[in-house]
Parts: structure tokens; C-alpha cells; sequence
């Protein structure tokens, strides 16, 4: 079963949590963005990296999360009544929190442990396109599949 699936911390109390170990190693710059019902969906800061201010965008994929918890379910008629149950999005929606203040958590820990530096962990989450909202992994992605295309069609 996935972690924390039976958390009831709050989505802002986990937030928060993750907003503290943040700046507690040198964040600037912390804000929450929220979707249209002023539920948290990522946690945007801004990291000074060689006096340079770079952006970074954690965001939180609470879909995934549900997914998850829906499959966990064997019987058909408890997965069927899961899927369906308005708390049951919201569960995910603390699950998917808890697990990412989990992992900065980890990060944090590595880092203190001299095993990486905070610009290697949170590299993926880098902005390049502050406009687009656009990350160092999204724009890996694409290159990486602009690149597949071009093997493929040479392949034909």
C-alpha cells in the first residue's frame, strides 16, 4: 500500500511543514499556488545558486495518488464506492502532500549528509521558462522525445 494512504493531516499543515524544511536550508521566496477552489496544488520557491536566484516549482500530482488508492482495492464494489466518495479525492489530495514532505524530507537529508547539494536534488524542478512555467525535467522530456521522433522517422 502506498504511504501515508491513511494520513488526516491537512493538505495546509503538510504545506507548511514542507515551506519550513525549504527555508530552513535557504528558500527564498516561498509561495503556495492554488487551483479555483483554494486547494494547494505546488510549492513554488526560489533557491540561491551561485548568486544567481533560480526558481523551483514542486508540484503536487494528486491524481496519481488516487489512482493508486483506487487500485489498492480488490473488490469491485469497494473500489467502485472509493472512486466515488467525495472524501476519497480529498484523502488523495493529503496522501500526495505528506509523501512529497516526505521526500523533501529525504532531500534534506542527503544534503546535510554532504551526499548531494540542494541545486542536484532539486534540479528537475528547476523553472526555465518562467512564463510557460516550464521545468529542467519538462524540457528534458521534450528533447528527449523530439529526439525519439527524429531516430524513428530515420528509421523508416
Amino acid at each position: 500500500m502506498i504511504k501515508n494512504y491513511t494520513t488526516e493531516i491537512s493538505e495546509d499543515k503538510t504545506v507548511g511543514e514542507i515551506m519550513g524544511l525549504l527555508a530552513g536550508k535557504g528558500a527564498r521566496s516561498i509561495r503556495i499556488d492554488y487551483d479555483d477552489l483554494n486547494r494547494p496544488t505546488a510549492v513554488s520557491f526560489t533557491l540561491i545558486i551561485q548568486d544567481w536566484p533560480v526558481p523551483f516549482r514542486l508540484p503536487c500530482n494528486f491524481e496519481g495518488v488516487f489512482k493508486c488508492l483506487v487500485s489498492a482495492y480488490k473488490d469491485r464494489h469497494a473500489k467502485y464506492r472509493f472512486e466515488r466518495d467525495p472524501k476519497s479525492k480529498a484523502q488523495s489530495r493529503r496522501v500526495a502532500w505528506r509523501i512529497i514532505k516526505d521526500w523533501v524530507a529525504a532531500q534534506m537529508a542527503l544534503i546535510e549528509a554532504e551526499q548531494a547539494s540542494l541545486a542536484q536534488v532539486f534540479l528537475p524542478y528547476a523553472v526555465v521558462n518562467q512564463q510557460s512555467g516550464v521545468t529542467m525535467f519538462d524540457q528534458f522530456m521534450l528533447q528527449v522525445t523530439s529526439q525519439k521522433a527524429l531516430t524513428d522517422g530515420k528509421a523508416s
